[in-house]
């Protein structure tokens, strides 16, 4: 009985098709990462020429767009909302960078 089992998922295995890679999600996540290492690299050599580090948070990004950091009357809310746009602006790619990768090894 034991045999048959065996068989019969044997047959199915043989029937499954080839897992197929998904590139444009490959190549996203390689965007994103030269994207999240140019902020660095674009903070180094600002130190490199005036020998002070310029830092480059989320809110300097955000009003570069011409937004508006979000401003709200409860304290402890604007506090966690002040330390999540103060994060480096290089987070928000990497952190797209590791979506898109992980996407890509999920592709089926």
């Amino acid at each position: 009985m034991a045999k048959l089992e065996d068989d019969e998922v044997l047959r199915y295995l043989s029937n499954v098709k080839p897992r197929v890679e998904d590139r444009s999600a490959f190549w996203m996540g390689v965007a994103f990462t030269v994207f999240a290492l140019c902020v660095p690299l674009y903070q180094a050599v600002l130190w490199l020429q005036s020998g002070q580090w310029t830092p480059l948070p989320i809110s300097h990004g955000i009003q570069f767009l011409g937004w508006h950091v979000p401003v709200t009357d409860w304290v402890g809310v604007q506090k966690i909302v002040n330390w999540l746009f103060d994060l480096p602006l290089w987070s928000i790619p990497a952190f797209m960078a590791f979506g898109a990768f992980s996407a890509w090894k999920e592709t089926v």
